[in-house]
């Protein structure tokens, strides 16, 4: 065994202490192919026009009580949704990522959103897609509005990380 855990790269999981360390940590990382990365910052590759899909992507995934959300698996593992919902993949993918972008041994210094962006078009009804550019705006907002949804079981009114978040005051 060369002391590395192969699954690590595409599973990769954060101890508590690990998700807090990462508000004052700047970690230069090396990937597996050789390469260096901040932790955190790492490209997404454009797989067709996705452009507008990945600057959402990568920008939510660096909203600190967000991200923490998503690095703690137990988080969102057990979400209950009403029979016949096909939302729970996007939760599942966008923690996936979120992951996968923070992780200090990945494969390369940039990964792919590849399935994200196939849950995001399931569960938009092809609403966007990754294959046509599309306005970041609205996208923004169906995943938020989704995001929150999933996360509370499609009980509206229910808090989540995403409406503490991102709900203002007037």
């Amino acid at each position: 065994s060369s002391g590395i855990n192969a699954e690590w790269p595409l599973r990769p999981g954060f101890t508590k202490d690990e998700i807090k360390s990462l508000r004052h940590t700047h970690k230069i990382c090396r990937a597996l192919d050789g390469t260096s990365y901040y932790q955190g910052i790492q490209g997404l590759n454009n797989i067709k026009a996705n452009d507008y899909m990945n600057v959402i992507l990568m920008s939510l995934c660096h909203v600190t009580p967000v991200r923490e959300f998503f690095l703690d698996v137990g988080n969102y593992s057990k979400i209950k949704l009403p029979p016949g919902s096909i939302m729970y993949p996007l939760v599942q993918r966008f923690g996936d990522l979120v992951r996968k972008l923070w992780n200090p041994r990945n494969f390369r210094s940039h990964i792919s959103p590849h399935e994200m962006l196939q849950a995001v078009v399931i569960c938009s009804k092809k609403k966007f897609q990754f294959t046509k550019q599309g306005d970041p705006i609205p996208y923004l907002s169906w995943l938020l509005n989704s995001l929150h949804y999933t996360l509370t079981g499609a009980k509206i009114k229910r808090s989540s990380v995403i409406f503490d978040t991102f709900q203002g005051n007037v």
